[in-house]
């Protein structure tokens, strides 16, 4: 039985600087004792699920119950659609097994979701855009998740894409941590394309820089980024002379720009090619060509907008771009969606039906091998030979999560998530009877410039572009069906494909 660490403790009032410091730039996981410390924070009112309800009741939201046999969330079971309300009537009421409120995907398009999924859409007034505590990291997303189980349930080991504040407000949670560079004892079902200095995993079915982007979606951003440039500087320069427009700096910003041109042709060759890599830029800027789709919220706490400057002939372009070059299926897809009706369940094609993200290693093994105790059941016909490099592996972190607390885990730190119900009267707050386990998190872009709290991340121009973008629209003005596709990833509590969608 390997050891087992233990993380660090800090309190919730650490300076956003001292955090960035210590955590975020050693990519360094802490448990902070204590919920978040900003005004608009209210999520200790969400344990009172009638409250819960009158606030949020009657948005729709996709459960996931149990698996049958492997008895653990994360896995290949057909969500259920139904109101919020009906949900947790579901939990102050049936009998168990329960249902499992994971992350939340569009029914008409399964590779969308949005950065206020349901139902936290209706919650968006309780909860600050950007925690104090982040300082100028970008969010991805938030989540709500909520189930109950008295001996507890597992999401299965995996890793995330960004970096994560788990906040936990009733039950209990125990998290297995493994660092990123455990990639190679772990079993992933993708293949490794590159472990980046900050920690961030890149798989050879859908690689990413160190920031989270795709090559494509950054050249994008750039071209925007440039073009915008170039305008204020010919709208600053107007009416001075020729010679002024044709400064060095406009020739530098010209020749910058056919750069990123030629660099999105030749990914659009290499497409062509075969090539895998997919537009994610779209999912990033809210599909700038029809204005309707959400960016995500900057450290300023504002939500993204629209692309309003882009004239026709950008707008044309942007459509002979979508035609020319494959839909984004979110980091961790590996699949042919094409072929998913055909395929089935399983492996077909040499490629795997789960995100790249997940570990192979059943959840139960993963417990009797660390001597920790389980509710998972072994699958059909295992061999603890199978997975040899286990042993390999470093010493993992147990982190037992109490109600109150909340967790750091940069990216592609491996997790595996136990979650427990509290008993009634041990929630963070008023539960109205139920013994339920319940947390919020939100996702922020990793880090690359892990020396620079004000600017952590490294390609500046493309990151201001995003944040001035994020800064163009408010949170107030934002409407609750706004989208972004950022598809099958891996989650907290499993994968699905096809008709099973990834989870946390």
């Amino acid at each position: 039985m390997p050891d087992k660490l233990k993380l660090e403790r800090i309190a919730p009032s650490t300076s956003a600087q001292d955090f960035f410091t210590k955590y975020v730039s050693k990519r360094r996981p802490v448990i902070i004792s204590g919920l978040l410390d900003d005004p608009s924070f209210q999520g200790r009112k969400w344990t009172d699920l009638s409250y819960l309800s009158q606030k949020a009741g009657d948005v729709k939201v996709l459960v996931e119950p149990i698996h049958p046999t492997a008895n653990q969330y994360g896995t290949d079971v057909e969500r259920v659609p139904m109101t919020f309300r009906d949900f947790l009537e579901k939990l102050r009421h049936d009998d168990g097994p329960h249902p499992y409120l994971t992350t939340q995907y569009s029914e008409e398009d399964p590779d969308t979701e949005t950065v206020f999924p349901p139902p936290t859409n209706a919650l968006k007034d309780e909860f600050p855009m950007v925690p104090r505590l982040m300082g100028n990291l970008f969010l991805q997303q938030v989540n709500l998740w909520l189930g109950k189980s008295k001996d507890g349930s597992s999401s299965g080991l995996h890793h995330d894409f960004h970096d994560n504040l788990y906040c936990l407000l009733q039950g209990s949670k125990r998290f297995v941590l493994f660092p990123p560079a455990e990639v190679k004892h772990l079993y992933p079902y993708g293949t490794l394309d590159t472990l980046h200095p900050n920690g961030l995993i890149s798989y050879a079915d859908i690689p990413v820089r160190s920031d989270g982007l795709s090559k494509r979606a950054a050249f994008k951003a750039r071209v925007h980024a440039l073009e915008r440039k170039i305008d204020a500087l010919k709208a600053k320069v107007k009416g001075k002379g020729k010679d002024r427009t044709q400064s060095k700096e406009m020739k530098a910003l010209m020749n910058a720009h056919d750069e990123a041109l030629d660099e999105l042709a030749m990914l659009a060759l290499e497409d062509e090619q075969g090539a895998e890599e997919v537009d994610d830029f779209d999912a990033l800027m809210g599909d700038l060509d029809d204005g309707t789709d959400d960016l995500g919220a900057g450290s300023s706490g504002l939500a993204a907008a629209v692309d309003e400057e882009n004239d026709e002939d950008e707008a044309e372009d942007d459509e002979n771009d979508e035609n020319k070059w494959p839909e984004w299926k979110g980091i961790g897809h590996s699949d042919d969606s094409e072929d998913e009706d055909e395929q089935g369940d399983g492996e077909s094609n040499g490629q795997p039906s789960e995100p790249s993200s997940f570990s192979r290693i059943p959840t139960a093994h993963l417990h009797r091998y660390l001597d920790i105790p389980t509710t998972a059941a072994i699958p059909p016909d295992f061999s603890a030979s199978t997975f040899p490099a286990l042993q390999k592996a470093a010493a993992p972190y147990v982190v037992e999560l109490s109600a109150g607390e909340m967790l750091y885990l940069p990216a592609s730190w491996w997790h595996e998530v136990t979650s427990t119900s509290a008993p009634p009267s041990a929630g963070h707050g008023h539960n109205s009877g139920a013994d339920v386990h319940m947390a919020f998190n939100y996702w922020f872009y990793p880090p690359d410039a892990l020396d620079h709290f004000e600017a952590p991340y490294g390609d500046t121009l493309v990151w201001s572009y995003l944040r001035e973008k994020g800064k163009a629209k408010g949170p107030e003005e934002k409407d609750t069906g706004e989208k972004v596709k950022v598809g099958k990833r891996a989650r907290e509590d499993g994968i699905s494909e096809g008709s099973k969608k990834a989870r946390r």
